[in-house]
């Protein structure tokens, strides 16, 4: 259980954090040209429901942990389980949006769900190191 919520923490603060890099720093101005019709702005900037996003970012967190990582044999794998999970999670939201919001545009998906892949993909790379080094810790002081 202890691995597991590891995982799942890293994931979680992993995804929070290049995020905030992602859409706070790098690509700000790409997404609040594109989402403005439907985005939360004040004074032209994102300020988004708090309580809500940590849930967000608390699920992919428990979605790696869950199903990234346990398919991983590798850094690697965990890594393109990673991607993989970030390609669907990231394509039902952003497609979902793409067929039902007017003034959705398909750049936008495009850019987020590849957004997405890499994310979650560096992140299940993070979530695995962390485990890994933590059940190795764990193995070699007991050997101690």
């Amino acid at each position: 259980m202890r691995h597991f919520a590891t995982a799942a923490a890293v994931g979680a603060v992993g995804m929070l954090v290049a995020d905030g890099v992602w859409l706070g720093l790098l690509m700000t101005e790409f997404y609040r040209s594109h989402m403005a019709p439907v985005a939360r702005l004040v004074e032209n900037r994102f300020a988004p429901n708090w309580a809500a996003a940590l849930v967000v970012y608390a699920l992919l967190g428990t979605g790696i942990a869950l199903l990234a990582l346990p398919r991983a044999s590798s850094g690697a794998g965990a890594a393109a389980w990673g991607a993989v999970f970030g390609v669907v999670v990231y394509g039902v939201y952003d497609f979902t949006n793409l067929a039902t919001l007017r003034h959705w545009p398909l750049s936008l998906t495009v850019v987020d769900v590849t957004w997405g892949a890499a994310a979650c993909g560096l992140c299940s790379f993070l979530a695995w190191s962390a485990s890994r080094d933590r059940k190795s810790t764990r193995l070699n002081s007991s050997h101690v």
